[in-house]
């Protein structure tokens, strides 16, 4: 007998690539696209709605009503009890069902991964299993040895023949010998690494009138290059609109230095420790008593053979 091929029910939906088997099935999952949710609770005061009839069932059972003590679900690991199967199966496997497959016989610790277990077998044997397939070098653990191992890797440079082996030294290299002179200034065929460098000395060629921003106040001087950076001296100083710091009374230009300013507040005081003196342990000069000689006299060449004295002239 050849078998019946089954009329599958695909969804329109563009992007969706759910298929079922039953007409119904499909109509259901459409009222997921269409968000049409036909089975409210039917409880007072609870606003909850679903597109599946067992799904409402689940949470009238686990919400609403109050099951005998047979019908309860319970973990038979800790006991704890659920109201249905489904909240009892994702306990057991969120709780329970994890398995550990590598152990020790010597000390019975488990872990979840062979080359963990291999590594621990370290402090038993006092051998390294893990070894460099280059040098031969032992380590300990896997990390370790995938650390020593990309020291081993080189990176060779595709327009010269040198070789790194560290991938920032060769990135360091491309940028500087070999990208150093891509940017090149048609006027004077100057070089530049970067073309922000270049765009700013081509400026310096076309004599550019750089555009000002004086200030339109009388008896004010001030020019500025930005307009944000007149419009904050009009505020300031002309407007006299400031953001006052409420501890300090402080007055600030913009709410941003405002905000700044609150930090110096809220750090605390480092207290500055006292000079020293004779009294709390300072050390006695190394040339108390000797001849002082002044710096002039050294630059000077002139050797000084008299202590000058300090004399007090009143005004």
């Amino acid at each position: 007998m050849q078998n019946k091929q089954k009329n599958l029910h695909r969804c329109s939906y563009e992007g969706c690539t759910s298929v079922f088997n039953r007409p119904y099935r499909l109509a259901q999952h459409l009222l997921v696209h269409n968000n049409v949710k036909a089975y409210p609770c039917p409880e007072k005061d609870c606003t909850k709605a679903y597109t599946n009839k067992s799904h409402l069932d689940r949470h009238i059972n686990s919400v609403h009503k109050v099951p005998d003590n047979d019908m309860l679900y319970s973990c038979p690991t800790c006991s704890k009890r659920y109201a249905n199967r489904q909240n009892l199966k994702r306990h057991i496997n969120l709780h329970h069902k994890l398995k550990i497959p590598f152990s020790c016989d010597i000390c019975k610790l488990n872990f979840l991964k062979k080359h963990q277990l291999t590594s621990h077998m370290y402090e038993h044997t006092g051998i390294k299993s893990f070894s460099c397939e280059l040098c031969l070098k032992e380590f300990v653990s896997l990390h370790e040895k995938k650390k020593h191992v990309r020291s081993h890797k080189t990176h060779r440079c595709n327009q010269c023949p040198a070789t790194f082996n560290l991938w920032s030294k060769y990135q360091k290299h491309v940028k500087n010998d070999h990208l150093g002179k891509e940017f090149i200034c048609n006027e004077c065929d100057r070089h530049f690494k970067q073309r922000s460098h270049m765009v700013r000395h081509v400026r310096t060629h076309l004599k550019i009138q750089t555009r000002t921003f004086p200030c339109p106040y009388d008896k004010c001087e001030r020019i500025y290059s930005r307009n944000s950076n007149l419009r904050q001296h009009i505020l300031m100083k002309h407007e006299r609109i400031t953001h006052e710091c409420q501890i300090c009374g402080a007055e600030l230009c913009t709410k941003a230095k405002l905000t700044m300013h609150l930090k110096l507040h809220s750090q605390p005081v480092m207290k500055s420790k006292p000079p020293k003196t004779k009294m709390t342990g300072r050390k006695e000069r190394k040339d108390l008593g000797s001849l002082k000689v002044s710096t002039a006299h050294k630059l000077a060449g002139i050797p000084q053979t008299y202590k000058p004295e300090i004399i007090n002239v009143a005004f």
